[in-house]
C-alpha cells in the first residue's frame, strides 16, 4: 500500500503537469474556439471583412488567446489597416510560444513598415518615427527590411528638411545610412542638410559617397556644385 501511495504522489503530479502543458490552449471556451475556427476558414478564403468580427469577438472574450490575436492582426494587415493590426500582433508575439515568435515578428515588421509609410504619406512624421523606432529595435532584421527602414527614414528626413528642421533631418539621414550604408539618397540628403548647417567638409564627404554609389546621379553632381561655390 505504501508503495502505491508513493507512486501516486509522484506519478499523478507528473501526469497532471504534462497534461496541462500539452493542453496549454485547451482552456479556451468551445464557443470562442468555434468563433475562431469560423473566422479562420473565412480568412483563408480571403473574406477578411467577414472574418474580422469573429476574431474581434474571440479576442474580446479571451484576450490571452494568442492565435486569435495573431489572426485579428493578420486580418487588419490584409485590409491595409496597419495601425489596428499592430496592437494585436504585439499581443500575439507576447503570448505565443517561444518557437513561434520568429514567425510573428516577420508579420509585425510588415505592419510596422506599412504604418510608417502610411503616416509619412499623411504628413504625420512623429507617428511615422514612432513606428520606425520600434522597427529599429527589432533584431535580427533581414537586409531587405533594413533597406525599407532606411527608405522610410529618408522620406521623413526630406520632409523635415523642407520644413527647415535641418538638424533633425541630419540625424535622420544619418540613421538611414546606419540602416543601409548603400542608400545613395540618404547620403545625398545628408550632404544637402550638412551644407545648410555650414559643415562643408562633412557635406563634401557625403556628396562624394552619394556619387560613388550612383555615379550617374545628376542630383549628386548638382549638390557637389553647390558645395564648391
Amino acid at each position: 500500500m505504501r508503495t502505491n501511495t508513493v507512486f501516486l504522489k509522484v506519478f499523478v503530479p507528473v501526469v497532471l503537469t504534462a497534461f496541462l502543458f500539452s493542453c496549454a490552449g485547451a482552456f479556451i471556451s468551445p464557443a470562442v474556439r468555434a468563433d475562431f475556427e469560423t473566422g479562420l476558414a473565412l480568412f483563408n478564403q480571403g473574406k477578411f471583412t467577414e472574418a474580422l468580427p469573429l476574431f474581434e469577438k474571440a479576442t474580446a472574450a479571451e484576450p490571452d488567446y494568442y492565435e486569435a490575436q495573431l489572426y485579428l492582426g493578420r486580418t487588419y494587415l490584409s485590409m491595409k489597416n496597419f495601425a489596428k493590426a499592430i496592437p494585436s500582433l504585439r499581443a500575439a508575439y507576447r503570448l505565443s510560444p517561444q518557437d513561434f515568435k520568429g514567425q510573428i515578428v516577420d508579420i509585425l515588421i510588415d505592419a510596422l513598415l506599412g504604418a510608417a509609410f502610411a503616416e509619412v504619406k499623411k504628413g504625420n512624421y512623429e507617428d511615422s518615427l514612432s513606428y520606425l523606432r520600434e522597427l529599429m529595435s527589432v533584431e535580427p532584421r533581414a537586409a531587405k527590411v533594413k533597406e525599407e527602414i532606411s527608405s522610410a527614414l529618408v522620406a521623413v528626413a526630406m520632409s523635415l528638411f523642407m520644413k527647415g528642421e535641418v538638424r533633425d533631418a541630419v540625424k535622420l539621414f544619418s540613421d538611414a545610412i546606419k540602416e543601409n550604408p548603400d542608400n545613395a539618397r540618404a547620403y545625398l540628403g545628408l550632404a544637402r542638410a550638412l551644407l545648410k548647417t555650414g559643415a562643408i567638409p562633412d557635406a563634401i564627404d557625403a556628396a562624394r559617397k552619394a556619387l560613388s554609389l550612383d555615379p550617374t546621379s545628376s542630383e549628386a553632381f548638382n549638390v557637389m556644385k553647390d558645395i564648391m561655390r
